[in-house]
């Protein structure tokens, strides 16, 4: 009992000390003039980064394009040694925020966030929502950033998409809240104040 007692010990003094000396392999600011949040990383396929987050920035420091609207979905692709690849804003003429990205079955990804855009910038659909309530915004990209299709999904209130994922049908699955009565594409009534959909 003694030889377990110690063993254990001393297993973990050996992971204490190796989790104290972690050595920062690279490391990278990325951002623009005014506020960029990053909500969601992925490693992907080709051993780079994938980065989801949205952006309030115009043409500044890292940000290449142009602010559409509030904010704006920003996609970022690293290479394993976190240099950017490339980028991509898109957004309308609103509020767009990513909450998760996931690279796709096909080497593409697919985004998830929310927009209170009207049509416009790269935004396809109006929102559905009274008084630009926010809707579940889905973007498919393909491996180079490019949008190959889009889906706006909501009620007549506010709907917040926080997972994205893709199932093994070659589907996808989305997650979040949503404070919507029976409306838009809203088949249930709410039940409470706001409830998982």
């Amino acid at each position: 009992m003694k030889k377990l007692g110690i063993h254990f010990f001393l297993i973990s003094i050996i992971q204490i000390s190796v989790a104290q000396v972690p050595a920062i392999e690279w490391q990278n600011t990325i951002g623009g003039d005014m506020y960029d949040w990053l909500y969601s990383i992925e490693q992907t396929s080709d051993g780079g980064y994938i980065l989801g987050g949205h952006s309030e920035s115009g043409v500044f420091g890292d940000k290449v394009d142009s602010s559409r609207g509030g904010s704006d979905y920003w996609i970022v692709k690293l290479d394993s040694f976190g240099e950017i690849e490339w980028q991509n804003t898109i957004g309308g003429d609103n509020q767009d925020q990513v909450y998760d990205i996931k690279q796709t079955l096909d080497g593409g990804y697919i985004v998830g966030g929310y927009s209170s855009s009207s049509l416009s910038g790269e935004k396809s659909e109006n929102y559905i929502g009274i008084n630009s309530n926010p809707d579940y915004w889905v973007v498919k990209l393909d491996s180079l950033g490019e949008i190959e299709w889009q889906n706006t999904i909501g009620g007549d209130q506010q709907d917040y998409l926080w997972y994205v994922g893709q199932t093994i049908d070659g589907g996808y699955i989305l997650g979040g809240l949503s404070e919507s009565e029976l409306s838009g594409d809203k088949t249930e009534e709410k039940i409470g104040y706001s409830d998982y959909w």
